[in-house]
Protein backbone atom coordinates (compact mmCIF):
# COMPACT_ATOMS: atom_id res chain seq x y z
CA UNK A 1 0.00 0.00 0.00
CA UNK A 2 1.17 3.68 -0.54
CA UNK A 3 2.14 5.41 2.76
CA UNK A 4 4.50 7.34 1.77
CA UNK A 5 5.12 10.09 -1.40
CA UNK A 6 6.87 12.89 -2.67
CA UNK A 7 5.99 16.36 -4.69
CA UNK A 8 8.77 18.52 -5.54
CA UNK A 9 7.39 19.88 -8.99
CA UNK A 10 6.83 23.92 -8.79
CA UNK A 11 3.77 25.68 -8.16
CA UNK A 12 3.44 27.23 -11.77
CA UNK A 13 4.01 23.43 -13.02
CA UNK A 14 1.44 22.02 -10.99
CA UNK A 15 -1.34 24.81 -11.59
CA UNK A 16 -0.86 23.79 -15.20
CA UNK A 17 -0.66 19.97 -15.06
CA UNK A 18 -3.60 20.06 -12.81
CA UNK A 19 -6.13 22.67 -14.34
CA UNK A 20 -6.41 24.80 -11.79
CA UNK A 21 -6.81 28.77 -12.14
CA UNK A 22 -4.22 30.03 -9.30
CA UNK A 23 -1.04 29.34 -8.22
CA UNK A 24 -0.96 27.80 -5.16
CA UNK A 25 2.19 27.72 -2.57
CA UNK A 26 3.80 24.75 -1.67
CA UNK A 27 7.10 23.78 -0.78
CA UNK A 28 8.79 20.79 -2.34
CA UNK A 29 8.10 17.59 -0.15
CA UNK A 30 9.84 14.61 -0.53
CA UNK A 31 8.57 12.43 2.45
CA UNK A 32 4.68 13.46 2.67
CA UNK A 33 3.55 10.64 5.66
CA UNK A 34 -0.28 9.89 6.86
CA UNK A 35 -2.11 11.87 9.38
CA UNK A 36 -0.41 15.25 7.15
CA UNK A 37 -1.89 17.71 5.16
CA UNK A 38 -1.56 16.86 1.86
CA UNK A 39 -2.48 18.70 -1.39
CA UNK A 40 -5.65 17.28 -3.47
CA UNK A 41 -7.37 18.53 -5.69
CA UNK A 42 -11.29 18.21 -6.18
CA UNK A 43 -14.09 19.80 -8.72
CA UNK A 44 -16.79 20.82 -5.70
CA UNK A 45 -20.64 19.90 -6.48
CA UNK A 46 -22.28 22.47 -9.18
CA UNK A 47 -19.10 23.72 -9.90
CA UNK A 48 -17.00 23.74 -13.12
CA UNK A 49 -13.73 25.23 -11.76
CA UNK A 50 -11.23 22.85 -9.75
CA UNK A 51 -10.35 23.52 -6.49
CA UNK A 52 -7.51 22.71 -4.15
CA UNK A 53 -7.66 21.89 -0.62
CA UNK A 54 -5.33 20.15 2.02
CA UNK A 55 -7.19 17.45 4.01
CA UNK A 56 -5.57 15.16 6.22
CA UNK A 57 -4.22 12.12 4.79
CA UNK A 58 -6.20 9.08 6.51
CA UNK A 59 -9.55 8.42 6.78
CA UNK A 60 -10.88 8.14 10.61
CA UNK A 61 -12.34 4.85 11.18
CA UNK A 62 -14.61 6.02 14.62
CA UNK A 63 -15.70 2.69 15.30
CA UNK A 64 -12.03 0.80 15.44
CA UNK A 65 -10.49 1.14 18.74
CA UNK A 66 -8.26 4.40 19.16
CA UNK A 67 -9.94 5.81 16.24
CA UNK A 68 -7.88 3.79 13.48
CA UNK A 69 -6.39 6.15 10.57
CA UNK A 70 -7.35 4.59 7.45
CA UNK A 71 -4.87 5.91 4.52
CA UNK A 72 -5.13 3.44 1.52
CA UNK A 73 -8.85 2.05 0.00
CA UNK A 74 -9.27 -0.46 -2.25
CA UNK A 75 -10.79 0.55 -5.60
CA UNK A 76 -12.75 -2.68 -5.56
CA UNK A 77 -14.38 -1.84 -2.20
CA UNK A 78 -15.35 1.75 -2.98
CA UNK A 79 -18.67 0.71 -4.39
CA UNK A 80 -19.60 -1.54 -1.40
CA UNK A 81 -18.49 -0.12 1.91
CA UNK A 82 -20.35 2.35 3.57
CA UNK A 83 -17.03 4.15 4.20
CA UNK A 84 -16.04 5.21 0.60
CA UNK A 85 -20.06 4.94 -0.58
CA UNK A 86 -20.80 8.81 0.02
CA UNK A 87 -17.03 10.29 -0.74
CA UNK A 88 -17.32 8.62 -4.21
CA UNK A 89 -20.70 10.06 -4.69
CA UNK A 90 -19.83 13.65 -3.66
CA UNK A 91 -16.22 13.88 -2.58
CA UNK A 92 -13.70 12.60 -5.09
CA UNK A 93 -10.10 14.03 -5.71
CA UNK A 94 -6.90 14.11 -7.28
CA UNK A 95 -3.70 14.04 -5.18
CA UNK A 96 -0.75 15.04 -6.96
CA UNK A 97 2.37 13.21 -7.21
CA UNK A 98 6.07 13.00 -8.13
CA UNK A 99 6.58 9.25 -7.15
CA UNK A 100 5.81 7.18 -4.14
CA UNK A 101 7.63 4.64 -1.80
CA UNK A 102 6.96 0.55 -1.15
CA UNK A 103 9.14 -1.30 0.75
CA UNK A 104 10.31 -4.82 -0.28
CA UNK A 105 10.78 -7.58 1.82
CA UNK A 106 14.39 -9.52 1.52
CA UNK A 107 15.19 -12.05 4.31
CA UNK A 108 14.46 -9.93 7.19
CA UNK A 109 15.10 -6.41 6.03
CA UNK A 110 12.43 -4.00 4.32
CA UNK A 111 14.16 -2.10 1.59
CA UNK A 112 12.27 1.09 0.10
CA UNK A 113 11.68 1.84 -3.20
CA UNK A 114 10.97 5.19 -5.25
CA UNK A 115 8.70 4.61 -8.20
CA UNK A 116 8.05 6.96 -10.45
CA UNK A 117 7.53 8.01 -13.95
CA UNK A 118 10.31 7.72 -16.50
CA UNK A 119 9.92 11.09 -17.29
CA UNK A 120 10.36 12.36 -14.25
CA UNK A 121 7.20 14.56 -14.76
CA UNK A 122 4.07 14.85 -12.03
CA UNK A 123 0.89 12.06 -11.72
CA UNK A 124 -2.25 12.53 -10.33
CA UNK A 125 -3.70 9.33 -8.36
CA UNK A 126 -7.09 8.80 -7.67
CA UNK A 127 -8.25 9.60 -4.21
CA UNK A 128 -11.59 9.79 -1.79
CA UNK A 129 -11.90 12.69 0.45
CA UNK A 130 -14.70 13.51 3.61
CA UNK A 131 -15.44 15.78 5.91
CA UNK A 132 -14.96 13.94 9.25
CA UNK A 133 -14.71 14.22 13.65
CA UNK A 134 -11.39 13.75 14.60
CA UNK A 135 -11.02 13.82 18.75
CA UNK A 136 -14.44 16.20 18.48
CA UNK A 137 -12.78 18.77 15.84
CA UNK A 138 -13.75 18.33 12.24
CA UNK A 139 -11.52 17.56 10.18
CA UNK A 140 -10.90 17.15 5.94
CA UNK A 141 -9.28 13.38 5.82
CA UNK A 142 -8.49 11.79 2.54
CA UNK A 143 -7.40 8.24 1.72
CA UNK A 144 -5.46 7.28 -1.87
CA UNK A 145 -7.05 4.71 -3.60
CA UNK A 146 -4.96 1.06 -4.87
CA UNK A 147 -5.14 -1.48 -7.49
CA UNK A 148 -3.31 -4.44 -8.76
CA UNK A 149 -0.10 -3.72 -9.81
CA UNK A 150 1.84 -3.46 -13.22
CA UNK A 151 5.32 -5.01 -13.49
CA UNK A 152 7.30 -2.88 -11.72
CA UNK A 153 5.73 -2.07 -8.64
CA UNK A 154 4.76 -6.14 -8.58
CA UNK A 155 8.23 -6.50 -8.14
CA UNK A 156 8.13 -4.90 -4.38
CA UNK A 157 4.66 -4.96 -3.50
CA UNK A 158 1.19 -6.40 -4.68
CA UNK A 159 -0.53 -3.09 -4.70
CA UNK A 160 -0.34 0.27 -6.53
CA UNK A 161 -1.94 3.80 -6.30
CA UNK A 162 -4.58 4.15 -9.65
CA UNK A 163 -2.83 6.65 -11.27
CA UNK A 164 -5.50 8.49 -13.74
CA UNK A 165 -4.19 9.49 -17.30
CA UNK A 166 -4.53 13.28 -17.33
CA UNK A 167 -7.27 13.30 -20.29
CA UNK A 168 -9.27 11.36 -17.49
CA UNK A 169 -9.22 14.28 -14.83
CA UNK A 170 -12.40 15.40 -15.79
CA UNK A 171 -14.11 12.48 -15.47
CA UNK A 172 -12.64 11.40 -12.32
CA UNK A 173 -13.34 14.64 -10.46
CA UNK A 174 -17.00 15.19 -11.90
CA UNK A 175 -18.91 13.67 -8.73
CA UNK A 176 -21.67 15.41 -9.72
CA UNK A 177 -22.27 13.72 -13.17
CA UNK A 178 -19.92 11.00 -13.63
CA UNK A 179 -21.73 8.51 -10.90
CA UNK A 180 -21.30 5.40 -13.54
CA UNK A 181 -19.53 2.79 -11.59
CA UNK A 182 -19.22 1.13 -14.88
CA UNK A 183 -17.83 3.90 -16.30
CA UNK A 184 -15.11 4.96 -13.62
CA UNK A 185 -14.01 1.44 -12.88
CA UNK A 186 -12.09 1.73 -15.96
CA UNK A 187 -9.99 3.99 -14.69
CA UNK A 188 -9.33 1.85 -11.95
CA UNK A 189 -6.30 -0.19 -13.27
CA UNK A 190 -2.58 -0.46 -13.60
CA UNK A 191 -0.92 2.51 -14.93
CA UNK A 192 1.26 1.43 -18.16
CA UNK A 193 4.41 -0.33 -16.65
CA UNK A 194 6.55 1.13 -19.90
CA UNK A 195 6.39 4.55 -18.64
CA UNK A 196 7.15 4.08 -14.83
CA UNK A 197 10.74 2.94 -13.31
CA UNK A 198 11.72 2.12 -9.81
CA UNK A 199 14.76 1.90 -7.69
CA UNK A 200 16.39 1.28 -4.47
CA UNK A 201 16.84 4.72 -1.90
CA UNK A 202 17.91 5.48 1.72
CA UNK A 203 16.73 3.63 4.35
CA UNK A 204 16.83 7.00 6.02
CA UNK A 205 13.78 7.86 4.99
CA UNK A 206 11.68 5.17 6.46
CA UNK A 207 11.87 8.18 9.36
CA UNK A 208 8.74 10.46 8.88
CA UNK A 209 10.66 13.00 9.88
CA UNK A 210 13.54 13.03 7.41
CA UNK A 211 12.63 15.24 4.55
CA UNK A 212 15.16 16.64 1.52
CA UNK A 213 15.57 15.38 -1.91
CA UNK A 214 18.18 12.64 -0.72
CA UNK A 215 14.93 10.75 0.00
CA UNK A 216 14.70 10.23 -3.40
CA UNK A 217 18.46 9.50 -4.48
CA UNK A 218 19.80 6.57 -5.89
CA UNK A 219 21.24 4.12 -3.17
CA UNK A 220 25.01 3.94 -3.94
CA UNK A 221 25.67 0.66 -1.80
CA UNK A 222 27.89 -1.29 -4.29
CA UNK A 223 25.90 -4.75 -2.90
CA UNK A 224 22.43 -3.18 -4.03
CA UNK A 225 21.19 -5.84 -5.86
CA UNK A 226 18.90 -4.79 -9.33
CA UNK A 227 15.35 -5.44 -9.28
CA UNK A 228 14.65 -8.27 -11.81
CA UNK A 229 12.25 -6.40 -14.31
Amino acid sequence: MCTRFALKTKPAELQKFLGLEQIFEWEARYNLAPSQPVPVVIRPLESEKRELKFPRWGFVQSWAQGGRVLVNARSEDIQNKFLFQESFEKWRCLIPMDGFYEWRHEGKENKPYFIRMKSGKPFGVAGLWAPQDHQKQPVDSCVVLTTEPNSVVKAIHDRMPVIIQPADFGLWLDSEHEMDFDKIEKLMRPFPEDAMEAYEVSRDMNDPQTEGPNCIEPFTNPGTLSLPF
